[in-house]
C-alpha cells in the first residue's frame, strides 16, 4: 500500500526486531545513517564505496571518526554493508580473481574500520567454464580471505547471498550454498543472507504459511538456520521459478504481504536484521519499513477511500489507518468515525468493498487492503 495520506491515530510500534534499508550516501557515508533514523530504521545497509568500481581512496581518520560519532548519535543498532558488483570470487580468470580477492579485502577492511557486522556479498559466477569448479573456486577465496583477515583482526563477517538464478551465477540453489559452507568449514565470520526477492524467483514458494515453513525448514535442513545473519525483505515483478531479479515494493508483487508477516513474526528469525532493498529509495522506503514494522508489532495499514458526498467529510479522499492485526470492516468503521465523528452515517447507510467484491462486516481485513465506501444510491 504506497501511502500518500498521513496515518489517523497510528499505533504504538511495540516489536524488537532489527528492521531497516539500503541507505544512500550522498553527501558522505554518515548520512546513510541520518536519513535512516529519519525513516524508522533500527538497521542500516550501505555501501562504504562505489559498487561499480574495482577500488576506493583509502578511508581518512576523520571520516572513520565522523561515521562512528554518528552511529552513535542515532543509535542505530546493527550496520550492514553490500560490496562491489563487480567482484567475482569464483572467476576463472586468474587475473579477474585476483582482483577480486584484493578489492573484496578492502570491503572488509572499511568495514572493520567502520564498526560494521556483515558484508552481503553475491557468489560470483562460474561464466559457462563450469559450475562445480567455480564453486570450489570460491570456497578457495572464502578461506584465504577469512584466514588473512583473521590475522590482522578484523571483525566484520561475509554473509553470502542467495540469487536469483539469473545468467551463470552461483547460490540460488540451497544445495550449493551448503556444499560451499560446508567446503569453507564452520566460521564466526562466514554467514549468508537471505534474499526473499531471490528465493522466490530460484523456485521456493513463501506466499503462505504451509510453502513459507516449508522453505525455512528445507534452507535449515541444507544451509542451516544457525547462519542466517541478514535478510533482504524485497517483493518481486516475476513469478515464482522465473528467475529474473526485479524487486517490488513490499506486498506490491507477486509474492504478497502475508509472506512478509510471516517472515516479520518467525520465532525462528526474530534474531535477523531485516533490510528493505526496494526501488524508489527517498520516497519508498520509509513506506515499505513502515509496513514491515507495523506487521512486526502486529499492526496492519488499512485505507478506507471515500466517495460521493462523504470524501467532503474528511481532508482527504482516502483515509489511511492502522488496526491490531485481526481487526474486521466493524473494528475499520469505527476507527475511522472516531477520528472523523461526520462520517457516523457510514456505518447504517452504506456498504463496502475490496477489489470491486462488497464484503460483510465481520470481514478480516489484512495489510495493504483498500475498502471502498459505497454511498447509497438514489434509489434506495
Amino acid at each position: 500500500m504506497t501511502q500518500a495520506n498521513p496515518v489517523i491515530n497510528p499505533l504504538e510500534r511495540t516489536h524488537t526486531r532489527l528492521i531497516g534499508a539500503h541507505m544512500p550516501t550522498s553527501g558522505g557515508i554518515q548520512k546513510s545513517l541520518i536519513s535512516g533514523k529519519e525513516i524508522g530504521c533500527t538497521v542500516v545497509q550501505l555501501f562504504t564505496g562505489s559498487p561499480r568500481q574495482w577500488s576506493h581512496p583509502e578511508l581518512t581518520e576523520e571520516t572513520v571518526q565522523l561515521f562512528r560519532a554518528t552511529h552513535a548519535e542515532t543509535g542505530i543498532q546493527e550496520l550492514i554493508a553490500h560490496d562491489s558488483y563487480l567482484i567475482n570470487l569464483a572467476a576463472p580468470d586468474p587475473a579477474v580473481m585476483n582482483r577480486s580477492r584484493g578489492a573484496f579485502r578492502s570491503e572488509l577492511d572499511r568495514a572493520s574500520r567502520l564498526g560494521i557486522s556483515w558484508v552481503v556479498t553475491h557468489m560470483g559466477a562460474h561464466l559457462n567454464q563450469g559450475e562445480d569448479e567455480a564453486v570450489q573456486r570460491l570456497i578457495e577465496s572464502l578461506k584465504l580471505i577469512l584466514d588473512e583477515t583473521d590475522a590482522l583482526g578484523w571483525t566484520a563477517g561475509i554473509a553470502l547471498e542467495t540469487t536469483a538464478g539469473q545468467g551463470t551465477g552461483l547460490g540460488w540453489k540451497f544445495e550449493q550454498l551448503g556444499t560451499i559452507l560446508k567446503g569453507v568449514g564452520d566460521h564466526p565470520r562466514l554467514g549468508v543472507c537471505m534474499d526473499t526477492c531471490h528465493v522466490f524467483v530460484a523456485g521456493n514458494d513463501i506466499r503462505d504459511a504451509v510453502t513459507f515453513n516449508h522453505t525455512i525448514e528445507e534452507f535449515d535442513k541444507l544451509v542451516g538456520l544457525k547462519y542466517l545473519k541478514v535478510i533482504h525483505a524485497n517483493d518481486s515483478v516475476k513469478g515464482l521459478g522465473s528467475r529474473v531479479d526485479r524487486h517490488a515494493h513490499i506486498g506490491e508483487g507477486t509474492i504478497g504481504f502475508e509472506a512478509f508477516r510471516l517472515i516479520s513474526t518467525d520465532p525462528r528469525l526474530l534474531h535477523v536484521p531485516i533490510i528493505v532493498e526496494t526501488p524508489d529509495a527517498e520516497t519508498m522506503h520509509a513506506v515499505n519499513v513502515g509496513k514491515l514494522a507495523r506487521m512486526a508489532s502486529g499492526i496492519i495499514g488499512v485505507q478506507l477511500q471515500l466517495h460521493g458526498s462523504y470524501s467532503d467529510l474528511t481532508p482527504d479522499s482516502t483515509v489511511c489507518l492502522e488496526l491490531p492485526c485481526g481487526s474486521t470492516l466493524v473494528e475499520l468503521v469505527d476507527a475511522a468515525i472516531s477520528a472523523y465523528p461526520k462520517l457516523e452515517g457510514i456505518r447504517s447507510h452504506c456498504r463496502f468493498a475490496i477489489k470491486d467484491t462488497v464484503i460483510d462486516t465481520d470481514t478480516l481485513l489484512q495489510e495493504g487492503d483498500v475498502v471502498a465506501l459505497l454511498p447509497p444510491s438514489s434509489g434506495g
